[in-house]
């Protein structure tokens, strides 16, 4: 199980649900315990798809953008 979450700095992120903490790019550390959860997803993969759907839709985040032409 994992969980979906919102780093101070904007960016959305995913962990295991049984981790304690969570580093984003940012350099920012996260308590998960203190952490508001968006989502939960049973596997790596659907919470990838879950952050990235958040991430593109206008939530702010900027310097993200899908792959392709």
């Amino acid at each position: 199980m994992f969980v979906v979450f919102r780093c101070s700095c904007g960016r959305h992120l995913y962990a295991p649900k049984d981790a304690k903490t969570r580093t984003c790019p940012c350099g920012k550390r996260t308590i998960l315990s203190k952490a508001r959860v968006l989502a939960q997803a049973e596997d790596a993969f659907a919470a990838g798809e879950i952050v990235r759907t958040l991430q593109l839709d206008g939530h702010g985040m900027t310097g993200f953008k899908p792959a392709g032409p």
